[in-house]
């Protein structure tokens, strides 16, 4: 009888390994990209990000075991050239020691994700170039923070996931179309949320906001820092409290990994309220998946204007 029990235990391991084995390997730049592709791929799908949670992927540098984890890859999604500029020399160098095919740039299996918002108005792709052009000072605009954009993103990645794994297409599909409905519905919550702070000026750290401004239709005026990871200058405070007690600003709105001394300092001189907001998945406590994302920052403007 213990024997029965053992060899069942066994093969009940060895299917359960078999399953695993046979799911979609996808490896992705950032938790965000992470995050849309598991809504995508469900259970028939292993999803990596290289760039863990709460870390900034243009300041990302990549380690040695990160050439493992693309290792028997089959779709790679990254984020943008300006973004992740350093995973085109990993992705190389992967390539060199575990002779990866079907994921390099112009194979079936490598997706860059702002190629899906291109023809987007606030469109970045034009604007990164394939340097370090983003964490050196460029402009950085986040696409991904406009909930719309996963339209886009997860019609690319459902392409991809269909090329690599024809057999679970209408799966994908299926999925991808489940967590649109779901989406669109939030949108729509989070757009009759937000509608009183259509009218009212704020400022933002950085134009990482701009996606989400242009969504939500908020009225950033201005931005603390005009360059990504560069601190504000003593004359721009100075600036900007004069704008704030001018226009009577009472929201500053910053990242939870931006610095926090300047949007504190402000908000001493001025009286204004700084909103601590995630511009990841996983950032923040309760930011576990791309919808979650967005409620917490929602719920974090609305508490502020609330107090």
């Amino acid at each position: 009888m213990n024997r029965l029990i053992a060899i069942t235990c066994l093969f009940l391991a060895s299917v359960s390994s078999g399953s695993a084995q046979d799911r979609l390997r996808v490896v992705t730049t950032t938790s965000d990209l992470r995050s849309l592709a598991k809504m995508v791929g469900a259970e028939r799908v292993n999803v990596s990000s290289l760039v863990a949670s709460g870390e900034s992927p243009e300041e990302y540098q990549p380690k040695l075991q990160d050439a493992d984890i693309l290792k028997g890859a089959q779709v790679v999604v990254r984020a943008a050239p300006g973004i992740d500029p350093w995973f085109d020399k990993l992705l190389a160098r992967a390539t060199l020691k575990h002779g990866l095919t079907g994921i390099a740039r112009g194979e079936p299996g490598y997706l860059d994700a702002s190629t899906a918002v291109a023809n987007d108005p606030l469109t970045i792709s034009a604007a990164f170039s394939r340097t370090r052009r983003a964490s050196r000072g460029g402009p950085n605009p986040h696409y991904w923070l406009d909930p719309k954009s996963a339209d886009a993103i997860t019609e690319k990645m459902l392409e991809a996931f269909s090329k690599a794994d024809p057999k679970n297409a209408k799966y994908y599909a299926d999925n991808r179309k489940t967590f649109l409905a779901r989406l669109d519905g939030k949108i729509g919550e989070w757009q009759t949320r937000l509608a009183p702070f259509r009218d009212e000026p704020m400022i933002a750290f950085h134009d990482d906001w701009s996606y989400f401004a242009s969504r939500f239709r908020l009225k950033i005026v201005d931005f603390m820092a005009a360059r990504d990871r560069a601190p504000p200058k003593r004359a721009k405070i100075a600036e900007l409290s004069k704008l704030i007690k001018a226009r009577g600003i009472k929201l500053i709105l910053t990242e939870v990994n931006q610095p926090e001394r300047h949007a504190n300092k402000l908000a001493q001189q001025t009286g204004a309220k700084v909103v601590s907001l995630a511009g990841s998945v996983g950032e923040l406590p309760q930011t576990d998946d791309y919808i979650s994302l967005f409620e917490a920052n929602v719920n974090a403007l609305v508490a502020a204007k609330n107090k």
